[in-house]
């Protein structure tokens, strides 16, 4: 199961890689003085069909006009909110001890009780 999670985080981390460097290319460009549809058909040439599509290239490209390039950041900022997941140890040894004790279990029962 740990591996499956590592795995999964593996993936979440590429893809979040990914639109950053995406996000990178539409900052530079859009300081440059590019529009969003000639930032869109460059990457689109680059990055084939993995390109965001050109209404979140533009909707980025709003974001970027007019910053400082110095000042702005392709990270996302902290929300507020619950966060998507919990993978503290704590929360790791109850399930895993539920497991154990009872193969089983539903997932639904996993949620309920961890």
């Amino acid at each position: 199961m740990c591996a499956a999670i590592s795995v999964g985080e593996k993936k979440a981390s590429a893809k979040n890689d990914y639109l950053m460097k995406q996000r990178s290319v539409i900052e530079f460009l859009t300081a440059e003085g590019c529009s969003a549809v000639v930032i869109h058909k460059r990457m689109k040439a680059v990055y084939g069909d993995a390109c965001l599509t050109e209404g979140t290239v533009r909707k980025w490209a709003i974001f970027y006009r007019g910053e400082d390039p110095k000042e702005t950041t392709v990270r996302d900022r902290k929300r507020p909110g619950r966060p998507v997941s919990a993978t503290d140890t704590m929360h790791q040894k109850k399930v895993d001890e539920m497991i154990v004790a009872n193969r089983r279990v539903k997932t639904k029962r996993h949620c309920k009780c961890a």
